[in-house]
């Protein structure tokens, strides 16, 4: 047992405000920061009223983006190794529809389309830009488009005419497969028509027009279905994502109230430390890692003194700041991430000090003392200071040791706090109970 004055030479720093949990023990995820309801509205908007010209409103367009990147690129690739393949392929319907210009497919898709879209693969592979991304995709459909007109432009075949025909393949991988953007998507059916169109032209006088219009007529309306399916899948696309968006966006905010709640229902609402639940839940905590490490654990009582006779004196409202004054010190005299201070009840406050032995205990609780004595906040009532001071008691156990109970811990520092006011108050009293 020890009755301090206590020196000035004070060891580790050993507290903390009333909100700080113990890391090891009760780990936080973290939490995105409150979204405002306004972005909800917004997006509730887009959804109800729509969206023109499948863009969204500029930061949103922007998101949509970045979250749909890494499928866009994955897609894009295993496509692009597709298409390389799969074009090669039309070398047996070249041999068949245009075997004059056999040849010349053999060097257009070998050594021209299939070197084109393996630099396509490593471009896709580094480039961080979506609509390039997109772009490029369209540019590979049209070169597929030229090689295949032209190898049917050139041929003097009986059956070249009929391969323009082919054309509507491009389009159909385009939208099914590649699910192009609807953007490019356009882009490139209305190249692939206009290629069709001046290739029906150009062999015009060698073909019947019985066979060309149809196969025009064909490619155009494989154009027309195939954009009207991309259309569709690029919106309910962009739908999904606004709806997950929403959702996400709701449950952040569900989640950061829920925070704000617990948060609340752990802090005392007068002077923003933690409440008694708080410091039963934590110490509880403490107490269990504490045995299991073999460490000690310090409990700080702290009364202020005679503060019933300042609230008579100076009223409730005086009475409740000089509590929150009180408390601001214990925050910031007590700053050990993995401790506790928290409000006891009345004017009582208590301090839960881990891994700390008495003489560190003592030195803090010393700190304390000499800091709101500090605030030099008149006490005129008081007929043993003239300004506002506390009592401080201060225990230690281990709770290793046989017996030894969180109960027991705040019992023997409560007793000291009993005999710092018994033996004049404004002073640190300590019980050593660690062993």
């Amino acid at each position: 047992m020890a009755c301090t004055g206590c020196s000035d030479r004070l060891g580790p720093v050993t507290g903390t405000g009333g909100e700080t949990r113990l890391p090891a023990l009760a780990p936080a995820a973290a939490l995105p920061p409150p979204l405002a309801g306004q972005e909800v509205g917004r997006i509730d908007g887009l959804l109800d009223e729509g969206w023109r010209g499948l863009r969204f409103p500029g930061d949103l367009e922007a998101q949509f983006l970045n979250d749909t990147s890494a499928e866009r690129i994955r897609r894009l690739l295993v496509n692009s190794v597709f298409v390389a393949a799969a074009f090669n392929l039309f070398l047996v319907s070249d041999y068949l529809m245009v075997p004059d210009q056999f040849d010349l497919a053999l060097r257009l898709r070998l050594l021209v389309f299939t070197p084109l879209m393996f630099a396509v693969i490593i471009v896709l592979a580094r480039l961080d830009r979506p609509r390039i991304r997109e772009g490029m995709a369209a540019v590979s459909g049209m070169a597929a488009a030229l090689i295949s007109t032209g190898l049917c432009v050139l041929s003097t075949d009986v059956l070249a005419p009929a391969y323009l025909v082919s054309l509507t393949s491009i389009l159909t991988f385009a939208s099914g497969v590649a699910r192009m953007r609807f953007r490019p998507a356009l882009v490139l059916d209305v190249f692939v028509v206009m290629c069709c169109l001046i290739s029906a032209w150009l062999m015009r006088e060698r073909a019947p027009v019985a066979l060309l219009i149809p196969v025009v007529l064909t490619v155009v309306a494989t154009a027309v279905f195939t954009l009207y399916a991309t259309y569709t899948m690029e919106k309910d696309e962009r739908r999904n994502w606004l709806m997950r968006l929403r959702e996400h966006l709701l449950l952040d905010e569900l989640a950061a109230a829920n925070e704000d709640l617990d948060r609340i229902s752990r802090s005392d609402m007068l002077t923003g430390v933690a409440n008694r639940r708080h410091v039963d839940e934590f110490l509880a905590q403490v107490w269990e890692r504490a045995r299991l490490d073999g460490t000690e654990v310090s409990v700080m009582m702290i009364d202020v003194d005679h503060f019933k006779a300042y609230n008579d004196r100076y009223g409730h409202p005086e009475g409740d700041a000089c509590l929150r004054d009180v408390a601001g010190t214990l925050k910031r005299r007590l700053r050990r991430p993995t401790d506790l201070v928290g409000r006891f009840g009345g004017e009582e406050f208590i301090a839960v000090l881990t891994d700390t032995p008495l003489s560190t205990a003592q030195a803090a609780a010393e700190r304390v003392r000499k800091g709101v004595e500090g605030l030099n906040r008149l006490h005129s009532a008081s007929n043993t200071h003239a300004i506002v001071t506390v009592s401080i008691g201060v225990a230690c156990m281990r709770p290793s040791a046989p017996h030894a109970t969180p109960a027991q811990l705040i019992s023997a520092a409560d007793e000291a706090l009993y005999q710092a006011k018994q033996t004049g108050r404004n002073r640190v009293f300590a019980f050593d109970t660690a062993d």
